[in-house]
């Protein structure tokens, strides 16, 4: 498949790169070039950069240094300056995260070694979650808007005390930019070209003011349109095959339109990703499907200061959506389905002294499900024998923030109750402490993951919720005003954990709960920052010993890996600036070795193998105002070796691997005027 093809390895390239850089980088900076003649990420200092605020991880702005979660912050700068293509270019960046293929040739993400594409990761796009209400997972392929993003926050760790039941192992939050950021208007394109036509195509468009005649009235609003196509083939275990090119595509649609008035809110979502795959549930299937994700999301919202220290927030939801929708009526994957989900909650904040913090909350959200087709071909069924069926939660949580002299402490618990499994109650306590350039957190937290609708219709009896323990602790220092260092340690076990199979034979789709999973590992982090340009080296390891009994996750004979997924982990950024607005960023993301299912015996059965390690190396030179202001070019290869790496299956699932897209050169040219 395409994996660890070269006999220099690639990441030597980015080490040279770095290592050459760092002297540069380490020199006297009274000769520097001045700071308004770089971009905006070399502006900022190590300090600023370190103290960002986020609200991610507690509802409340907070450095990355103090808030209670192991945080990583992506800011825009960081985004425009690395070309990426996609979100998923982004996130492989963050420590910990790797994706794998769930099927259909869903591409999801896996976190510590831990497959979370269904309902363990929670993605918000401006505090509205974005997984799918039947499955609760998440297509990441070529999927939102890139260049209409502000900065993304990440908690590597839980969030459901505060989020739910789908923050069970990360929360992935993505901020838009906003009416003060754009005050105007903001275009893009992008165009990738791989060995034989397009990889990657998109435009996006934003726009957004404050100076429309009303006080206190701003919108903001973007579209993207796209698509990605892939070269290579994809072989299943019975020898069956297909080319990716021409028959393999995502196609991303997506609108945002907001509106700021004093207090309210109002946000809505079209999200109308699809994508063109033959690979079904692993067999090559004889027709070609679309598989389309459908998003309609609206979110009301009203803050209201009462007095100096009492804040109230109530808000109200719709979501519609229609995934993993095929029509094909000869397609193994038909499926065509709708959930909707009505939302109403509401969140109380009192600070009635600046060193104490309490936030608490209910929410209330009904589900309604139904069949569209009632034909019940490929992966068609009914709810128990019902075209419809209705689901209720109820939630309620509290938070209690302390700042002291001694450490900062957070205590917090959520109880969700659904109406079909029953009800789980998770706490959370944090201490956090800076002292100067040095930080430390300890933090326990237990989480949840509730079953789905199409977890429950699909179970073999019942389901329950799992739950999650975690215990993470963190160290970091500054070392000067330049270089920074930070380690985290982390150990997760989900009990019961909710786990799917597939059976070929009678093409029929099982969720159920396994004994245990889990995992335990470190994540260390190195940031290097000057004027003349910066640099940021990551590594993240996790071992499953002793800590895994599902069998759909076990590498049979290597207890101290789950399937799919590396336990070791390098990424590297780079920024260099070579003269006035151009930059040089080279980035690496090497995955150590991994195991899974990589081909079929003579009997069509899938084989267990190892895919070597593996180096993606990118470079990327961007021109920031060139030729006039707000116009920025960029241009870069990434891939740059052509690793291709296939994505392999995190789960005994009878998925072959699928191919990447391997060597793309790419060109984005991006405009902005200000009103």
């Amino acid at each position: 498949m395409g994996t660890g093809r070269v006999t220099t390895p690639p990441w030597t390239v980015i080490v040279a790169v770095l290592a050459a850089a760092t002297p540069a980088l380490a020199e006297d900076d009274d000769d520097a070039t001045p700071l308004g003649e770089v971009t905006d990420i070399q502006q900022l200092s190590l300090a600023d950069l370190l103290d960002t605020q986020v609200n991610v991880a507690s509802k409340k702005p907070q450095t990355t240094r103090e808030t209670p979660g192991i945080v990583t912050v992506i800011t825009r700068d960081d985004i425009v300056g690395s070309g990426a293509r996609e979100l998923l270019d982004v996130l492989t960046l963050v420590p910990g995260f790797a994706p794998g293929v769930d099927v259909e040739g869903v591409i999801g993400l896996g976190i510590r070694g831990q497959w979370g594409h269904e309902g363990k990761i929670l993605l918000l796009i401006d505090g509205q979650p974005m997984n799918e209400l039947l499955y609760t997972s998440l297509a990441f392929l070529n999927h939102y808007p890139i260049d209409a993003i502000d900065h993304i926050e990440v908690i590597r760790g839980p969030g459901s005390a505060i989020y739910g039941g789908y923050a069970e192992l990360a929360v992935i939050n993505i901020v838009m930019r906003d009416a003060a950021s754009l005050e105007g208007v903001a275009v893009s394109g992008l165009y990738g070209q791989l060995g034989r036509g397009f990889g990657h195509a998109s435009a996006t468009l934003s726009f957004g003011t404050t100076s429309i005649g009303i006080a206190g009235l701003s919108v903001t609003g973007s579209l993207m349109l796209g698509q990605a196509t892939s070269e290579g083939t994809y072989r299943d275990f019975a020898g069956g095959s297909y080319e990716l090119r021409g028959s393999s595509a995502t196609e991303p649609r997506f609108l945002r339109l907001t509106a700021r008035y004093r207090g309210l809110r109002a946000d809505a979502i079209v999200d109308g990703y699809a994508m063109h795959t033959g690979d079904g549930y692993g067999e090559v299937d004889a027709v070609t499907s679309r598989i389309g994700f459908t998003t309609y999301a609206l979110d009301l919202g009203y803050q209201r200061a009462i007095g100096e220290h009492l804040t109230i927030t109530p808000r109200v939801g719709l979501l519609r959506q229609t995934p993993w929708t095929v029509t094909e009526p000869d397609a193994a994957v038909f499926y065509h389905k709708t959930i909707t989900r009505y939302s109403a909650g509401l969140a109380v904040s009192y600070e009635p002294v600046p060193e104490l913090d309490v936030l608490v909350g209910a929410e209330a959200d009904a589900d309604r499900a139904h069949v569209d087709d009632p034909r019940l071909i490929g992966s068609q069924t009914l709810f128990a024998g019902k075209s419809d069926i209705a689901y209720q939660t109820v939630a309620t949580y509290a938070q209690l923030l302390v700042t002291h002299p001694i450490a900062n402490l957070t205590l917090g618990a959520r109880y969700e109750h659904q109406s079909t499994v029953g009800g789980a109650l998770v706490p959370r306590i944090a201490l956090t402490k800076v002292v100067g350039r040095f930080h430390a957190k300890l933090l326990a937290s237990q989480a949840f993951r509730a079953p789905s609708v199409e977890n429950i219709n699909l179970s073999r009896g019942d389901l329950v919720p799992e739950r999650t323990t975690v215990f993470e602790a963190e160290a970091g220092y500054e070392l000067g005003e330049h270089m920074f260092v930070a380690a985290n340690a982390f150990d997760v076990t989900i009990h019961q954990p909710i786990t799917y199979e597939y059976d070929q034979a009678t093409n029929t789709e099982v969720y159920q709960n396994s004994a245990r999973s889990g995992t335990r590992g470190v994540e260390l982090d190195y940031r290097l920052q000057y004027a003349r340009g910066s640099a940021h080296v990551t590594y993240s390891y996790y071992t499953a010993a002793g800590k895994n009994a599902a069998d759909a996750y076990r590498v049979p004979g290597h207890d101290e890996v789950l399937l799919a997924f590396p336990a070791h982990k390098v990424t590297m950024t780079g920024s260099v600036p070579v003269t006035h607005g151009l930059s040089f960023h080279p980035s690496a993301v090497i995955y150590g070795e991994r195991y899974g299912y990589l081909t079929g015996d003579a009997d069509g059965q899938p084989v267990l193998g190892r895919a070597p390690a593996t180096a993606l190396v990118n470079l990327y030179l961007r021109y920031h105002d060139a030729l006039l202001p707000g116009l920025d070019v960029g241009a870069g290869v990434f891939d740059v070796a052509d690793q291709h790496p296939a994505y392999l299956q995190p789960y005994n699932g009878g998925h072959a691997p699928m191919p990447s897209s391997g060597r793309e050169l790419v060109v984005r040219v991006a405009y902005e005027h200000k009103l």
